[in-house]
């Protein structure tokens, strides 16, 4: 079978997207690495490191961000397999399973093992996505909400990968790379690769997406802006965002582009007193606009 996630070009990037945006993509989370959490203990050995405390009675699955003292460990999706089996599928898999191994020693008769091989994992994106798995019932497909996007994903054993990928491609669902995947994120204002914000904004962002429950840490009162260029101009996360009187009001994380789209688009930090006044970045002697939106 064809493997959808080996190099593929923005042309076929477009073409994915755009073919799964006006029906459903079914996107292949490949070899993601992935860890078993097991035991009565095993919810409260994940809440140990998570900035917010997942209640038991709404446990069944979730995005969580873990913190140690100022340090992201890792943002994890939890799916839960059994009243007492959770796995966790990190951005950060060696920082994670290194962390929990250490720390369940405090949570007797909890195991940490590696799962990356027991199980495949999918995510469904596209403007029929959600009307079409709303109303199965299956024990293995969650609907997750990723900061404010909600999607769903389904779990299968390893040795079912093919034959569930092809299942849902004789549905005429189209099989997205991981780029094609990315783009419904960020063009639903999920901040990805939260470790490499700069560090003067790190924490603050963190703070805004998954909101810290008894963590005294000082923050900024920022948020997360998409805007549209009004120009096809080349900008880097190295520009800044300004206000119309030409004052920082915040720093750019990342540019995509939307087929179809002349200009690329940005997904930005800004100092939320100064959101409504921004207006332009800066790029050389050029004076590049910039108009807020919400999605496509």
């Amino acid at each position: 079978m064809k493997n959808y996630q080996t190099t593929v070009s923005f042309s076929e990037i477009s073409e994915q997207y755009t073919k799964a945006k006006r029906s459903i993509g079914i996107c292949h989370q490949h070899n993601v690495p992935k860890i078993l959490i097991t035991g009565e203990k095993a919810l409260q050995l994940i809440n140990h490191y998570s900035v917010s405390k997942v209640d038991e009675k709404i446990a069944n699955n979730f995005y969580a961000l873990l913190l140690k003292g100022k340090k992201i460990i890792s943002e994890v999706l939890v799916l839960r397999l059994s009243v007492y089996r959770f796995l966790v599928i990190p951005q950060d898999y060696h920082q994670t399973f290194k962390l929990f191994k250490r720390i369940k020693r405090r949570f007797p008769i909890t195991t940490v093992t590696e799962a990356t091989d027991a199980y495949g994992l999918f995510s469904f994106h596209g403007d029929n996505a959600l009307a079409f798995f709303q109303d199965i019932d299956y024990k293995y497909i969650f609907k997750t909400t990723h900061q404010d996007y909600t999607y769903y994903q389904l779990l299968s054993p390893i040795k079912d990968e093919e034959s569930t990928l092809r299942h849902f491609i004789n549905l005429n669902f189209t099989p997205i790379s991981l780029e094609a995947e990315k783009i419904f994120l960020y063009n639903n204002n999920v901040v990805l690769n939260l470790k490499t914000i700069p560090r003067s904004y790190r924490l603050s962002i963190c703070h805004e997406l998954y909101p810290f429950e008894n963590i005294h840490l000082k923050t900024k009162d920022v948020k997360v802006v998409k805007y549209e260029l009004e120009g096809n101009y080349l900008v880097t996360n190295k520009h800044f965002i300004y206000n119309y009187l030409g004052k920082k009001a915040g720093i750019i994380h990342c540019i995509y582009r939307i087929p179809n789209k002349n200009n690329p688009f940005i997904i930005a930090f800004v100092k939320r007193p100064k959101m409504k006044k921004v207006s332009l970045i800066k790029i050389g002697k050029t004076d590049a606009l910039v108009k807020q939106v919400i999605n496509y």
